[in-house]
């Protein structure tokens, strides 16, 4: 009867850290022995490590908080691995608490680490991507304001004189172009920009789609909607797509900045991100951990929503369909929705978009030169228009969140 019981308690064991294990990783084991992995482990509320009104000072000890955290992670990982991790395809992000292996880990390693009560899951790296965009070839010429910036009224808030002034705005997206001319002059250079993919020291573009972004929220001469605002920018996404580590240390980056030399400052974190990245899955939540310490240290995520609306309602992508960021769907010149802008309502029932802007036909930043304009459609267009608006409210209401 006792050997029997034993039996019992074991396979119930077994089943419990397989249901650690996402099936893709089950499937990536079973073909090669070994697969890439990220590893969640248990963490605290960031809402519980800050305090309770957001400022500097409280998001130095939510930072504080979190990096403990990942040191018992970290230890975690030391003892089952048996050494040191020092792989540049291996490393640990405080800001949601996961260790990302890009080094295949074998099945004994993976299963031992399943087995662990601090852990909670164990999943294949995810790859998102930059929502489909409309690019109309040719380059166009700027005389006066764009019709995007005029139908949110920008004008109007500038003259009230609140223009962005003493606000920063980051882009996580594909890079930016730093010398061209309506964005070269509002670069924050200090704790401004960071490379996890290419590890270039100075912005660049790999793409295209991040400095269009960037344009349509702090570009000058009438192409951007807060001018004044100064931009900072991380590269989560190239043309290969954006890869979970590297939006991850962008998250983290923008939490808490640091130098080259790994000196953090989190008074330099900016106010609002804007991310036109996603996925067409509605109900993944692996970036939720990010949002919520976002969230607790007084950051704004503006997110698109994705441009899956030729399939219909309830089309709303992630991370745009979190409650906890303001997604955005995008608008033609007419105000009616955008025939390619993701429908909602949410998979939970919960209203989606929160908001929607111009995002068909933008003239903004054009990669290809120091002075280049171009025409493109997405809701990854309409975002930075809302990340902009924030900008302008932030610049009159600095105590707003």
């Amino acid at each position: 009867m006792v050997y029997f019981r034993f039996l019992a308690l074991a396979a119930s064991a077994v089943l419990a850290t397989a249901s650690k294990i996402s099936p893709v990783v089950l499937r990536a084991l079973e073909r090669d022995g070994a697969s890439n992995a990220v590893v969640y482990f248990k963490s605290v509320d960031p809402e519980i490590l800050a305090t309770a009104e957001s400022s500097d000072d409280s998001r130095t000890t939510l930072v504080k908080g979190l990096i403990k955290q990942s040191q018992s992670a970290q230890s975690v990982v030391d003892s089952v691995l048996g050494e040191r991790i020092t792989s540049d395809k291996q490393e640990f992000f405080f800001i949601d608490n996961t260790f990302h292996s890009e080094a295949p880990l074998t099945a004994d390693q993976i299963q031992k680490l399943a087995q662990h009560p601090d852990v909670v899951s164990v999943t294949y790296p995810v790859v998102a991507e930059l929502f489909p965009v409309e690019t109309i070839g040719g380059q166009v010429t700027n005389s006066t304001n764009q019709w995007g910036v005029d139908k949110i009224a920008a004008p109007a808030a500038w003259a009230k004189g609140h223009k962005g002034k003493g606000i920063v705005v980051a882009t996580i997206d594909t890079g930016v172009r730093v010398t061209h001319d309506v964005l070269k002059n509002n670069w924050r250079s200090d704790f401004g920009w960071l490379d996890p993919v290419n590890n270039s020291p100075t912005p660049k573009d790999y793409h295209g789609h991040g400095s269009h972004v960037t344009g349509s929220i702090a570009g000058h001469n009438g192409v951007g909607v807060a001018p004044e605002a100064q931009w900072v920018a991380c590269v989560g996404c190239t043309t290969a797509g954006c890869p979970q580590a590297a939006l991850t240390a962008c998250a983290e980056y923008f939490l808490c900045p640091k130098d080259a030399q790994g000196n953090q400052n989190c008074k330099k974190a900016p106010h609002v991100i804007n991310n036109s990245w996603g996925s067409n899955n509605g109900t993944a939540t692996w970036f939720e951990p990010a949002i919520k310490a976002w969230r607790a240290a007084g950051i704004i995520p503006v997110f698109a929503n994705g441009n899956n609306g030729r399939a219909g309602c309830g089309t709303v992508g992630s991370p745009g369909v979190s409650p906890n960021v303001i997604g955005v769907g995008a608008t033609d010149v007419a105000d009616a929705l955008a025939d390619f802008s993701s429908r909602g309502p949410a998979f939970d029932k919960r209203i989606k978009p929160d908001v929607s802007a111009p995002g068909k036909l933008i003239v903004s930043v054009d990669s290809a030169s120091d002075s280049a304009l171009r025409l493109m459609s997405g809701t990854s267009m309409a975002s930075p228009h809302v990340a902009g608006a924030v900008a302008l409210y932030l610049s009159a209401n600095p105590k707003a969140t």
